[in-house]
């Protein structure tokens, strides 16, 4: 079996800076069936698609933009809740694999960021690069609407 993790993606509003950071699951499938897995990609694509639709009437916004996106563990426990619906300080930086691919995570400095992302083997095996850029951004999960 494959799959079955979070996904974690960051969009901004173009027609102001509002940003959101959603969290959809990629239900699990059978690896060995390209269909299974296509299956799954559907599923989480369609709440991807159903969350943004959800904000866009709430938030009264036009379209949105993708900063990035993580198939992995941000840094914070906050996105680890059954809920979001919270606004909070996120740090970001892009990875060597190139857009969309980015570690992101909360914490009260950019430096307590840095130190939080040393200390994590997975997030520094995606290789991140450049500089660092702080957001406030709207935590969203599929359970919020």
């Amino acid at each position: 079996m494959a799959g079955g993790y979070d996904i974690f993606s960051i969009y901004k509003t173009i027609d102001d800076t509002r940003y959101f950071v959603l969290r959809t699951i990629l239900p699990e499938f059978n690896n060995a069936s390209q269909n299974d897995e296509d299956e799954s990609w559907e599923i989480e694509s369609k709440c991807r698609s159903q969350l943004l639709r959800s904000i866009k009437n709430r938030e009264n916004c036009n379209d949105f933009e993708r900063i990035g996106e993580l198939h992995g563990f941000p840094i914070g426990d906050v996105f680890y809740l059954k809920f979001g619906q919270q606004q909070l300080p996120v740090y970001y930086m892009q990875t060597e694999s190139g857009k969309p691919w980015i570690v992101f995570g909360t914490a009260d400095s950019e430096e307590k960021f840095l130190n939080e992302l040393a200390d994590d083997e997975d997030l520094q095996a995606l290789n991140p690069t450049g500089k660092v850029t702080k957001i406030d951004a709207c935590f969203i999960t599929a359970n919020d609407f």
